[in-house]
């Protein structure tokens, strides 16, 4: 009992404590039932063979919670847990079996006064005991992962084997040794001596976890605690304890412990000498954040401008040409009055050709509908030429915004070649799946400039005529558009 209520202070794992306990009480259990069967019911035959029934329990239950606690500590968890459940339904099973002993006798079979014989039953119990004892200690033994531990495993081996040799002994010569009549022990006092000493041996090496040793754990540490009990004895003191008294730095903690408390100080000089620095520092990174913020939004702005300059630069070397035929128209009021119309359609065509370069230069992609948006307004002015015009659309879908920016030269060029020289002129954007521009005009040799354009960009095309109709098709079934 004394044993058991030191696991149950010492033993840290929840699991474990419950197992070992329950070990305890068994133990207990088992001076309890020698006790009843030779002073109490000895003569009471019935009464006699329960008391039997009880014993042997014992041996079934001491094994199996032994395991159950073994296997809380190991780290093979998985693999414990499969064997634990068969251990706990084989230990079952031979209890019922045990306890209903009176049904089937093939445990004990009584015969007259105090004589029995040994069923089937026993020798399944005894090798049921002496397995699962093997199984705690193998548990224990790949439990044991530090080397210090390993090189130590013969502590708790040495401690429950003298309980063995008492066993060895009590069963081979036929009972204890006497002295003046004594008996030295019993046959429950070896059993009892195998299961604690092997536990006790692996608190004391490690293998199971307690909270023993504090002594040592206060003289090696630099925790500046006191371990008091209820009344303020001193179980326990550190090399290092320090008083409050010695400034505000000097923080004093308690937090109570089974039986007593535990107090410790705190110096929190150099932790504020640290914080100290660590503000300085934070102050000099803010002022250095700033100037780096300042630094990236200078950075960035100066990139914005040389992307803008950049953008600007190639749309004006792009409508150059345009704008110098333009500028040309004002030579003279005859040569401006007959070239209004041209000089319409090229400022359409540098108005759109820039505001397409804009989007293409932030997006690789761009949609047939921004094409077909440029091409309305360029259809718009070529009316003015009396020529009949005519803008279809397709379905809308999306392509390189290179594509629809060179696709839309050529119409632009195709349309200036053209103004005034044709009566009808019509443009179509994505008539199906494989082509995305079609040009019909009725003029002759209106496609020099577009072909040269498109050649440039790298577009498939092909020109054909049809009726007096010059074709231009971009695309196609046969060649794709690229």
């Amino acid at each position: 009992m004394m044993w058991g209520r030191g696991i149950r202070s010492r033993v840290i794992h929840k699991r474990t404590r419950n197992c070992l306990t329950g070990v305890s009480w068994t133990l207990f259990s088992l001076y309890l039932i020698r006790v009843c069967r030779w002073e109490f019911f000895g003569q009471t035959p019935f009464l006699d063979h329960i008391c039997w029934y009880f014993y042997y329990m014992v041996f079934i239950t001491v094994p199996l919670l032994s395991f159950h606690a073994a296997a809380g500590i190991s780290r093979e968890q998985n693999s414990c847990n499969t064997v634990l459940k068969l251990a706990w339904i084989s230990g079952v099973l031979l209890t019922v079996a045990t306890a209903t002993n009176g049904i089937h006798g093939m445990l004990l079979k009584f015969g007259d006064e105090d004589s029995y014989t040994h069923g089937l039953l026993y020798y399944l119990l005894t090798t049921y005991s002496v397995l699962m004892s093997f199984g705690v200690l193998i548990v224990l033994i790949r439990c044991c992962r530090l080397s210090e531990c390993r090189s130590q495993i013969y502590v708790p081996l040495l401690m429950s084997g003298a309980g063995m040799a008492m066993l060895v002994w009590y069963n081979t010569v036929g009972g204890s040794p006497r002295i003046f009549d004594i008996k030295l022990f019993y046959m429950q006092d070896a059993y009892s001596l195998i299961v604690t000493g092997l536990w006790e041996g692996c608190m004391i090496i490690g293998i199971l976890p307690s909270n023993s040793d504090y002594r040592q754990i206060f003289e090696q540490s630099h925790i500046n605690a006191v371990l008091k009990e209820n009344n303020d004895t001193v179980w326990y003191s550190s090399v290092q304890v320090q008083s409050d008294e010695g400034g505000a730095d000097l923080i004093e903690h308690q937090k109570p412990v089974a039986g007593g408390n535990i107090t410790w100080t705190e110096d929190l000089h150099t932790i504020r000498s640290l914080q100290n620095e660590l503000a300085e520092a934070n102050e000099i990174l803010e002022e250095e954040n700033d100037l780096i913020e300042e630094e990236n939004r200078i950075t960035a702005e100066r990139l914005q401008y040389e992307i803008k300059n950049r953008l600007y630069d190639e749309i004006a070397a792009h409508t150059h040409s345009q704008l110098e035929e333009i500028a040309g128209t004002f030579t003279d009021t005859k040569t401006f009055t007959d070239g209004i119309v041209r000089s319409l359609l090229l400022g359409t065509s540098v108005k759109r050709i820039s505001n397409l370069m804009i989007l293409a230069d932030a997006n690789k992609f761009l949609s047939s509908e921004e094409l077909v948006l440029a091409l309305r307004e360029t259809m718009e002015n070529f009316r003015l030429t009396g020529a009949d015009c005519e803008l279809r659309q397709g379905e809308t879908r999306q392509y390189p915004s290179g594509v629809l920016l060179a696709v839309y030269d050529a119409v632009a060029a195709a349309a200036v070649a053209v103004s005034g020289m044709c009566s009808a002129f019509s443009v179509s954007v994505t008539p199906d799946d494989d082509t995305l521009l079609v040009i019909e005009t009725d003029a002759e040799a209106p496609y020099v400039g577009a072909s040269g354009i498109l050649n440039k960009a790298g577009i498939r095309f092909s020109v054909s005529e049809s009726d007096g109709t010059q074709i231009l098709s971009t695309g196609g079934a046969v060649h794709g558009l690229l």
